[in-house]
């Protein structure tokens, strides 16, 4: 079937036609559905479905669906929330501290300050390396100023950009930014709230947490942080901190090494019972996501979430010739070699082991560079 139909959208009506994207229909009409991936992974373009039909391409949740894979069959109407447009930022490494033994904490100062809500992400580049996706956070205090990103970043044994943060990547290091992405970010409401984070899927979590303390204080909340091993556990000051301020279910969870009171386990098997008056966030890992996404849909509970994935981008020519400018005189330069194309993932995290030997960090599974990292 083929032909011109007519999609609605956020009030303004453009022509689509029959198996294009509802993205692609919207911008071939001069309206930007919010995107980034464009893969079906990120959640930033999950619209509403208001009215008539769209193959939702096994993406819908409720009256929702992805709007870079549902397609036009008909006519209909949708509707996404208004966020900030998409911009870039430049700014400087402040700031570096350790959290965990491979986790840090990397502290930015942007020339102008960017807008965008609790639990987005953006794509960040340190001068000389590959862009990452990474999920600024507030400090453990619940606060950050203004101008400023706080990131999570978990590094890893070979890692690209990971294992050169407090090396090459130093304060006074440049740093550009562009977003924001996702659509897990806080939402006004009523019901109770439910956070859930895994590894460093902690800081988006964490900016929600805080956000919905400062200007959402009649919701309840329920928070639940979970890492492999307690010593992974590194947001426990953060923890207390929501304990203090009179957040009555704050659990911690791991794996292994669990001591009272962390809890031994995963955060889904600590989640409430759930209904359809909460709202869950969650970060981490996929097999995390997934699982308290499916629990959500069984309780017809409004789900946000954001999956930490891989990134296997590699240094482009001249992340690699800025490289090797940096490298003292005596090192010796390795050849450059051609940059084969990677294959496009969302919310990179998980790095590719670089040209040139690194000393080894303490393994650890996979995920998302920043965090749990990640989108």
């Amino acid at each position: 079937m083929s032909g011109s139909f007519e999609l609605v959208i956020n009030g303004k009506t453009v022509k689509a036609n029959h198996g294009e994207t509802l993205v692609e229909a919207g911008l071939s009409g001069w309206v930007a559905i919010p995107h980034d991936c464009n893969s079906g992974q990120c959640e930033t373009c999950r619209v509403n479905v208001v009215s008539g039909k769209v193959d939702d391409f096994g993406t819908a949740e409720k009256n929702t669906v992805l709007a870079c894979q549902a397609k036009v069959i008909g006519n209909a109407a949708i509707t996404f929330e208004h966020v900030a447009e998409v911009s870039k930022r430049s700014g400087l490494v402040t700031g570096i501290s350790q959290l965990a033994s491979d986790i840090v904490e990397v502290a930015v100062l942007l020339d102008t300050p960017i807008t965008m809500r609790p639990g987005q992400y953006l794509s960040v580049k340190f001068a000389g390396f590959p862009a990452r996706d990474l999920s600024p956070t507030v400090r453990f205090d619940g606060k950050a100023a203004p101008g400023e990103l706080i990131f999570h970043i978990r590094r890893y044994p070979g890692g690209l950009v990971s294992t050169q943060v407090g090396a090459t990547i130093k304060p006074g290091h440049r740093v550009q930014v562009r977003g924001p992405f996702g659509g897990a970010f806080l939402r006004e409401g009523d019901g109770p709230i439910i956070l859930v984070g895994g590894g460093t899927g902690w800081a988006p979590i964490w900016s929600v947490a805080a956000a919905a303390r400062r200007e959402q204080r009649h919701r309840e909340l329920v928070v639940i942080a979970g890492s492999r091993d307690a010593e992974g556990l590194y947001m426990r000051r953060s923890l207390e901190w929501l304990r203090d301020d009179g957040v009555r279910e704050v659990i911690a969870t791991a794996e292994t090494g669990a001591v009272n009171p962390v809890m031994r386990g995963r955060p889904t098997h600590y989640l409430p019972s759930l209904g359809p008056e909460d709202t869950i966030y969650v970060a981490g890992p996929p097999p995390l996501v997934d699982s308290v996404k499916a629990k959500s849909r069984a309780a017809a509970a409004r789900c946000y979430a954001d999956p930490f994935l891989p990134n296997a981008q590699p240094l482009s020519l001249v992340d690699r010739v800025m490289a090797m400018l940096r490298r003292p005189a005596a090192a010796p330069v390795e050849a450059l070699r051609p940059v084969l194309p990677a294959l496009a993932m969302p919310r990179g995290r998980a790095e590719p082991a670089p040209t040139s030997a690194i000393p080894p960090l303490p393994a650890s599974a996979p995920r998302r560079t920043q965090a749990a990292s990640r989108r």
